[in-house]
């Protein structure tokens, strides 16, 4: 049976789409069927995909991705209708209409966050709408490209009040390996290193 994950936040620059790609490029080193549904207007991995396919036209596909600007209904009923699949869904950092079926639909929403103070509130903005919508899957807050160096005073209380809400995942550490993404290479050891704790974790989430 295909589990759909969303990677959300209405607080754009936290790192959806380049989480997206890296969780999209380890499960497919482990052999994993992946499907990355693109829902940002920008449409990121998608041009992405295209540029290096250009580049490299003989390219084996590691995962496909498809534009899922609009049409999202029928794009979760293909979805589960596609065996034992992973579908990482890559959103937008705005919620519009289109989107409420990739929620209604998640087994889990990763929510990806920094421990500044106006992220941490746009956060909460995000978690008081996904409530007032009834959506009730898993909701995994991730700390991401998190600088080790610097320790933000608030950092234990807002651990805290995360975890009333849902779990909180290994943080992924700011570095050069996150952000060299592609859509076609694999996945290097850097990059394995940086995110298998957090992957494994979101897979415990959606593999009861």
């Amino acid at each position: 049976m295909a589990k759909v994950i969303v990677i959300s936040n209405s607080k754009g620059g936290t790192g959806k789409s380049t989480l997206c790609m890296q969780f999209a490029n380890y499960l497919a080193f482990q052999g994993k069927k992946v499907a990355v549904l693109d829902c940002d207007e920008g449409q990121s991995v998608m041009e992405l995909r295209q540029m290096e396919l250009r580049q490299s036209q003989d390219a084996t596909l590691p995962w496909e991705v498809y534009n899922a600007t609009s049409n999202s209904r029928l794009f979760v009923e293909r979805a589960r209708a596609m065996g034992e699949v992973y579908i990482l869904v890559d959103c937008p950092g705005s919620l519009n209409p289109n989107l409420l079926p990739f929620f209604q639909n998640a087994d889990a929403i990763v929510i990806p966050f920094r421990y500044d103070d106006v992220v941490v509130l746009r956060t909460m903005t995000f978690v008081k709408v996904l409530n007032v919508a009834r959506i009730t899957a898993k909701k995994l807050f991730l700390p991401n490209n998190i600088d080790i160096r610097v320790k933000n005073p608030n950092e234990e209380s807002i651990r805290e009040m995360f975890r009333k809400i849902g779990a909180i995942l290994p943080r992924i550490k700011q570095g050069v390996a996150i952000q060299r993404v592609s859509t076609l290479r694999p996945i290097d050891t850097y990059q394995q290193k940086a995110i298998m704790y957090t992957v494994e974790e979101i897979l415990k989430a959606v593999n009861p």
